[in-house]
């Protein structure tokens, strides 16, 4: 439903309330639509949360009994990778964990460092070179993307300049936390020589069958 005042008006973008019989029916109709999907995502949103949440209870709570197995304690915090299969390998659940990383005021320093090697070895000519290399310290929401810094690293570059840049950046590596993520993967048809693949949880990679395909599952 629309928001609506004590008078039954309508609120618009601007925060004004107009009359219902204002609104073209097509314009009504597209809030109803709306309306009535972001609900039922909302809704969808969070039975995800709550599947999650129990997801990652269920695995370590096995995790748990394994150790209470081997006379192991217990431990409160539930962290850590885990992998879980069924008997015949058909289906498994993971949970990985990934580091966040920041950088420090020596990241700065690394900059620097590189874009003396550019000029040197450019002499300010190749701009292509620098746009690729410096193109990894851009900032977005505040900050630097660190699969972007540490991808530098990985370059076949022996010049003494780049080897110290590298040395600033593995210095002004941060782990400021880390971050689980579950996975759940099986193998279609249920066969045991198959390939796991990802069960996709997430609606902007999901495809919705084809017609043909519906009628195939019948």
């Amino acid at each position: 439903m629309p928001t609506v005042n004590e008078k039954g008006m309508w609120r618009n973008k601007e925060g004004d309330f107009i009359h219902p019989d204002m609104i073209t029916p097509d314009k009504q109709l597209e809030d109803e639509v709306v309306e009535k999907l972001i609900d039922s995502a909302i809704v969808v949103q969070n039975r995800m949360i709550n599947f999650k949440a129990k997801a990652f209870e269920e695995c370590y709570g096995f995790v748990d009994l394994l150790r209470q197995k081997y006379d192991m304690e217990r431990i409160t915090s539930r962290s850590g990778a885990v992998t879980l299969k069924n008997f015949d390998g058909t289906k498994a659940v993971e949970i990985q964990v990934a580091k966040l990383i920041s950088f420090d005021q020596k990241l700065s320093l690394a900059k620097e460092k590189i874009d003396e090697y550019l000029t040197l070895k450019t002499n300010g000519a190749d701009a292509e070179i620098q746009t690729l290399i410096t193109r990894a310290f851009d900032v977005k929401n505040g900050k630097v993307d660190a699969k972007q810094i540490l991808s530098l690293k990985s370059y076949p570059i022996s010049h003494e300049l780049w080897k110290e840049a590298m040395s600033m950046i593995d210095d002004a590596i941060e782990i400021v936390g880390t971050k689980s993520y579950i996975r759940f993967k099986h193998r279609k048809n249920g066969e045991v020589d198959g390939s796991l693949e990802h069960i996709v949880l997430d609606l902007a990679g999901l495809e919705i069958p084809t017609e043909e395909a519906k009628d195939d599952n019948i």
